[in-house]
C-alpha cells in the first residue's frame, strides 16, 4: 500500500504504483477533455468539414484519451485497495 504495487487484477498495469496510475489518469483526462472540447465547441470540426472537407485528426486522437483515463482511474483505485 501507500503507492506500492498490490494487485494482479489490473493486468499489464500491475507494474505501476497507484500514484503513477493516478498521475496518468489525470494526464489522460486533461488531454482527452481538451480534444473533446476543441472538437465539439471551440473549433467545431463538423462545420469545418462541411466548409473545407477536412477535419483536424489530432482532436479525434486526443478525445480518445478520455475512456483510457477512466480505466486508468479504475486501475488506480484497485491498486490503492
Amino acid at each position: 500500500k501507500q503507492g506500492k504495487m498490490t494487485s494482479n487484477v489490473v493486468g499489464n498495469l500491475k507494474t505501476f504504483s497507484s500514484n503513477e496510475l493516478a498521475f496518468f489518469a489525470v494526464l489522460f483526462f486533461a488531454i482527452g477533455l481538451y480534444g473533446a472540447l476543441m472538437f465539439w465547441w471551440f473549433d467545431p470540426q463538423f462545420l469545418r468539414a462541411d466548409l473545407t472537407g477536412q477535419i483536424n485528426p489530432s482532436y479525434v486522437i486526443e478525445a480518445l484519451f478520455l475512456p483510457v483515463s477512466f480505466f486508468m482511474h479504475i486501475a488506480c483505485y484497485i491498486q490503492r485497495k
